[in-house]
């Protein structure tokens, strides 16, 4: 979080590897459903880890038959094709989810899908999934603060594709920039040192010095008003889906049907 210059009161991070972690750091102690509450040193994060990210990229390309060594190129020349304009809902609860839910009986699911939706209609929908995830824990942050955070710093893998970035913004409503650093946990290691050993008279000095935003992306606000009614229904599709989740979860195949083969006798 140092890395990307955000361990200060104000600011939201965003990190997206394999899974998420996104929080709101604050100076003053608050607490929210769903999210933890870590004392850094005087500053307060409020959010945490959720189980599902980046990961969703190659699990997807893996559904449609690809097993690219390049998810991302795969990934950008899928988005580079025409979607449909009836959008799909993804709940991206793909193994359990830890924050916002903690329940690891949570499943994931497309919803919507109709006919004429094809590969990239289902990209897209994986993506803005995560996106709103995020927004669902950053909107719990923020209301117990009571105060909007006024930038997300995004990193790791994911912050490397400038389409998931914008939809991040657009999505939460926040402003998403993305440093320079292609491993900014480097960067705030040799910062958190460096304060320690007198270099910067403090970590928000050090930040100032050493982080380097590459790209800021904005908010469109036209899209925003389409993902606010679709992050609702996000929003109530999980909470309805939720106990259906939990029965199949205990649920599997019987032993003497677990293949086609064995169906056709």
């Amino acid at each position: 979080v140092a890395g990307l210059g955000a361990l200060r009161a104000g600011y939201a991070y965003n990190i997206s590897g394999t899974t998420e972690v996104l929080g709101v750091i604050g100076d003053t102690p608050a607490a929210a459903e769903g999210l933890l509450s870590v004392d850094w040193g005087g500053l307060l994060q409020l959010g945490g880890p959720s189980l599902n990210g980046a990961d969703t990229v190659p699990w997807l390309l893996s559904v449609l038959g690809q097993t690219p060594s390049d998810p991302a190129s795969s990934l950008a020349g899928l988005m580079a094709t025409e979607r449909q304009p009836q959008p799909l809902l993804f709940l991206p609860f793909l193994q359990g989810e830890r924050v916002p839910h903690w329940d690891p009986a949570l499943r994931g699911a497309f919803i919507g899908l109709a006919r004429q939706h094809g590969a990239v209609d289902l990209a897209w929908a994986v993506l803005e999934g995560i996106g709103f995830l995020n927004r669902d824990v950053l909107q719990r942050a923020e209301a117990a603060l009571g105060w909007q955070a006024h930038t997300i710093r995004f990193g790791g893998g994911a912050a490397l594709n400038p389409l998931w970035c914008q939809i991040k913004a657009d999505i939460c409503r926040r402003p998403v920039e993305v440093g320079t650093a292609r491993e900014p946990g480097m960067i705030g290691a040799a910062a958190v040192a460096w304060t320690g050993l007198g270099q910067f008279p403090s970590l928000a000095e050090a930040q100032d010095r050493m982080v380097r935003i590459k790209h800021r992306f904005e908010p469109d606000l036209a899209r925003a008003e389409t993902y606010d009614r679709l992050f609702s229904l996000f929003v109530s599709s999980g909470s309805a889906l939720a106990p259906i989740s939990r029965q199949l979860a205990g649920l599997t195949v019987e032993a003497g049907a677990s293949t086609v083969a064995d169906l056709g006798n």
